[in-house]
């Protein structure tokens, strides 16, 4: 049963090789169709969460320097999954059981940061449990779908910051948790210092309690620090401090814009290309989409999941493609989505610019057959 995230907590956790902060920049994306949030977004068929627009136990750990702390005591390889389940729906434990024999670890989506630097949401025990006897990695998500209006207020107030680090802190000992993961969308770019300033001392926190700290930011293409919706993340900085930088290559093509692939290869190697030229590939883990869109005239993209997609090709007649368009009641859709053959043309790149690892968003929604290319 989900416990709220102030009471529960952990007893033992597995030994690990040096737990650091890891900032991840994950493409992650989870549309729907009212966009309020960020690339992970709730989407219509989760009917839950997307992009526009107090005391736990404490475990003792060698104090690392507060430099910024190498990802060396990460694996090479690193396969994480996003697990992200808002009803506790029968059968999520079992699909997350199925992935273990791949799976590296594992990014729950259960928290919430608030403007004053509190936490909400809940912890699913029964999960954790899974994952420490197998030895997956976990970190914990926390997330902002409140947009700018939880970080203004929070990176304002040197009150709400400190107390933000706490929490966070307690969150991770109280659970057993390797570390932290930020998926903190839709900032400001004229918080674009205050966003580093909190990353660095998020870093010095964590990394003297000997844990790792994640980030997960949009992608980009180039250094643009008025861009819109990249423009708070300062690679340079963020991946200084950070252990691993999650890039969310996805969501070229987003929900409330025009159709087109969610990640064409093309793209993703300009996204690597630029992210690489400012942050070690080895702290880079390449965010992977296992999502599609429906894009009509009558409003923004539906979401989808793979077998979603599946489904509307094989009703319509289409058939060997990522990408096909049929009519329903007079108007034309044009339905993205990605299947093994366009994952694994992302995957591939992983070796090839010498990255960490792959991150999916999110468990569930993708082809199943990608999973014997991540072996």
């Amino acid at each position: 049963m989900a416990r709220p995230v102030e009471t529960l907590k952990t007893e033992s956790k597995r030994p690990k090789p040096g737990r650091w902060v890891i900032v991840m920049a994950l493409a992650l994306v989870m549309l729907t169709g009212a966009f309020s949030g960020g690339i992970h977004r709730i989407t219509q068929w989760d009917r839950w969460l997307l992009r526009p627009a107090e005391s736990g136990i404490a475990v003792s750990r060698p104090i690392r320097r507060m430099a910024p702390a190498p990802a060396s005591g990460l694996p090479a390889g690193m396969v994480l999954g996003y697990f992200y389940d808002p009803g506790q729906t029968a059968g999520a434990f079992d699909m997350l059981r199925a992935y273990l024999p791949v799976l590296t670890g594992i990014i729950p989506f259960w928290y919430q940061i608030n403007a004053n630097g509190s936490l909400s949401g809940t912890t699913d025990p029964a999960v954790l449990q899974l994952a420490e006897t197998h030895h997956l990695w976990t970190f914990a998500l926390v997330e902002n779908m409140a947009g700018q209006s939880v970080f203004g207020p929070l990176l304002a107030s040197p009150t709400a910051r400190r107390r933000a680090i706490d929490n966070m802190l307690t969150l991770v000992e109280s659970n057993g948790y390797d570390g932290i993961n930020l998926d903190w969308e839709g900032i400001a770019p004229s918080d674009r210092q205050a966003f580093s300033d909190f990353v660095e001392q998020l870093a010095i926190v964590f990394h003297r309690h000997g844990y790792y700290v994640t980030l997960s930011v949009p992608a980009e293409t180039a250094n643009q620090p008025t861009n819109s919706w990249t423009g708070a993340y300062d690679y340079r900085v963020l991946g200084h401090w950070a252990d691993l930088l999650m890039v969310m290559a996805y969501d070229q093509h987003y929900a409330g814009g025009s159709p087109g692939p969610i990640a064409s290869p093309g793209w993703v190697k300009q996204v690597l290309d630029y992210t690489i030229s400012v942050v070690p590939p080895n702290k880079v883990i390449l965010g992977i989409p296992g999502y599609g869109y429906d894009w009509s005239p009558s409003g923004p993209a539906v979401a989808l999941t793979y077998q979603e997609a599946q489904a509307l090709a094989k009703q319509y007649g289409a058939s060997g493609s990522n990408h096909f368009v049929y009519v329903q009641n007079g108007q034309v859709h044009s339905v993205w989505f990605e299947n093994t053959q366009s994952l694994l043309s992302k995957i591939q790149l992983v070796a090839g610019y010498e990255l960490r690892g792959v991150a999916l968003w999110r468990l569930g929604i993708e082809d199943p057959k990608v999973w014997n290319f991540l072996q």
